[in-house]
């Protein structure tokens, strides 16, 4: 784990995101406390399972749904306002 200052961070922030790239964890010091880490967030996508939205909707409603499309009830509704 690296360590860094805020003033190195404010002035060297190119470096120090390639180092979190790089699969580094890096603590932000203030006068020697740390009062931030900067962690990578690649590694938390690669696990995330997403629901199957579409799959779920297609066994309740099937491959159509019911009733009429959007658009020609939008239509309709400027017809009537017309």
């Amino acid at each position: 784990m690296k360590t860094a200052s805020v003033r190195m961070v404010q002035h060297n922030l190119a470096k120090v995101l390639n180092w979190v790239q790089e699969g580094e964890e890096v603590e932000v010091t203030r006068r020697h406390v740390v009062v931030a880490k900067i962690v990578s967030c690649q590694k938390e996508r690669e696990d995330v399972q997403h629901p199957d939205f579409l799959g779920r909707a297609r066994r309740i409603w099937g491959s159509q749904p019911k009733g009429m499309p959007l658009s020609a009830a939008v239509c309709r509704d400027r017809e009537e306002r017309a």
